[in-house]
């Protein structure tokens, strides 16, 4: 990931019983509509071979994880189109190994730094990742690879559902190298070294009903999302921001709660061209995210609404900025803060 500009039942309501509502509240009618399995797979069966020997001829396969606690020597690569890997529920558990500078799961080329294709129609559902303990961010042997639960590299149409990650020494969820078309929902993420999810280089996802929460950074962290739409997810206790967008447009936000996350709900910002000796960063020209809506969150206990990150190469002031729009809709605790915008333009415009 490119480095930052700045650190960082009873009938109750989701807020309430938050793992709840997000885990166990699935869509049943889609549950029983799932197509059979292809092949299936244990505990005590090679996971990598079983997703290899899946049938070779394009057509769509199932391989279906059955419950128990999978012990990984490494990462599993999942380069085939059309597929979809369906565990068991919470009880099917990939498990890093301690000291194992991997991720869980590449969908997608893990081998090229810069993938050589898409890998196309995949769904990755109901299954727990637990990381491992690991010193490193990436991996020490690709560097450009994070050690993440789950990571999708030039993604198209793929969906993460139901899906429960912690203890990730990276962002637990990230997509990448323009991945489109991607949904997460349903999803639980907590506990990560670093991000819960992270959206590098992405576009058109539907992020909806996840539970992100305590996490060492923020809840989620976007170097570069566009056209997508964020809904109803709660954003809570996490280490920095509920969200942070760097150099992201024309993006919806709406329904979310963002509580108790230590410095914003949101910060708006731009991506790092480099970082100087003495510990200062510059901007990409222009790169400040903008054009993004909010409209119908709820923040509480977060010290401020937005917060906002710019510098001269890159603020609110040009022509051609357009301004992030705040809905009157949105209710909060706390009020949003620009930074000098005297000198740097407001990058944040009221409207009813």
């Amino acid at each position: 990931m490119i480095p930052r500009l700045w650190p960082h039942a009873l009938a109750l309501p989701c807020v309430t019983l938050l793992a709840a509502c997000f885990i166990a509240s699935p869509a049943h009618a889609a549950e029983r509509d799932a197509p059979a399995c292809t092949a299936k797979v244990g505990p005590a069966d090679n996971l990598q071979g079983a997703i290899n020997d899946l049938p070779n001829d394009g057509s769509p396969a199932v391989l279906c994880l059955g419950a128990g606690d999978y012990q990984l020597q490494g990462l599993i690569a999942l380069l085939r189109d059309n597929t979809t890997l369906r565990g068991a529920g919470p009880k099917t558990v990939l498990h890093m190994r301690d000291n194992v500078q991997q991720p869980l799961l590449v969908v997608g080329d893990s081998v090229d730094q810069i993938p050589v294709r898409p890998i196309q129609n995949v769904t990755i559902s109901d299954i727990t990742f637990i990381g491992g303990k690991a010193e490193k961010e990436f991996m020490p042997e690709r560097p450009y690879l994070s050690n993440s639960a789950v990571v999708v590299r030039r993604g198209i149409n793929v969906r993460l559902t139901r899906l429960k990650a912690s203890n990730c020494r990276s962002a637990c969820l990230l997509t990448e190298q323009h991945s489109t078309d991607i949904t997460l929902d349903h999803n639980e993420v907590f506990g990560a070294i670093w991000d819960g999810v992270s959206f590098n280089s992405t576009s058109k996802v539907k992020m909806h009903d996840n539970h992100v929460h305590d996490n060492v950074a923020a809840g989620i962290t976007a170097e570069e999302i566009n056209d997508s739409e964020i809904r109803d997810n709660i954003l809570s206790n996490n280490g920095s921001q509920g969200a942070y967008l760097s150099n992201s447009r024309n993006n919806l936000f709406v329904g979310n709660t963002f509580s108790g996350n230590h410095g914003a709900g949101v910060f708006l910002t731009c991506a790092i061209r480099f970082r100087n000796a003495d510990g200062s960063t510059q901007c990409w020209d222009n790169s400040v995210s903008q054009n993004n809506t909010f409209d119908a969150n709820h923040f509480d206990k977060d010290p401020f609404t937005y917060t906002i990150g710019v510098d001269k190469a890159a603020n609110c002031t040009s022509a051609d900025f357009k301004p992030n729009i705040w809905k009157a809709s949105n209710q909060a605790t706390a009020s949003g803060v620009d930074l000098d915008p005297q000198r740097y333009g407001y990058c944040v415009r009221h409207e009813p």
